[in-house]
This record gives structure tokens, sequence and C-alpha cells, in this order.
């Protein structure tokens, strides 16, 4: 497992975290502002202020489908 902390950048697809259920959208970083990001996720048209911790980078799978595959590893 690796326990090295994600950098997300500005214009990174991201996802919840998979231990957080329920929230299975694909969004974009439009901004970071310190610990928080701004994220634009699918169908809406406002980002949305999220905790840098509770997200992690979509695969590239994840950005195909749309919509965040939990990892079975």
């Amino acid at each position: 497992m690796n326990m090295e902390p994600e950098i997300i950048l500005l214009g990174d697809p991201v996802v919840y975290r998979d231990d957080l259920k329920g929230f299975d959208c694909v969004g974009v970083v439009t901004r970071s502002t310190g610990s928080s990001l701004q994220v634009l996720w699918n169908d809406e048209q406002h980002p949305r202020t999220e905790i840098a911790d509770r997200l992690r980078i979509a695969s590239l799978d994840e950005v195909d489908a749309q919509c965040r595959l939990i990892r079975k590893d």
C-alpha cells in the first residue's frame, strides 16, 4: 500500500477515496486553496469545495467510464 499522499493538481480528474461510500462521480479540479479543492463534478455547473484528503486521482478507466471504480488491491 502506498503511504505517500497523492499530489492533486489543477485540471486533474478526481474521485472520492474507495473507503467513502456513495460518491461515484468523477470530477475535475478547478482551483486549489490549501487543504481544500474546488471540484466540478459530473453534470454540475458550479464547482464545490472538497477536502483534499477525501479525494484521489481518478484512473484512466474511471475517466473513460465517468464513474468511480472501487479498487480491489
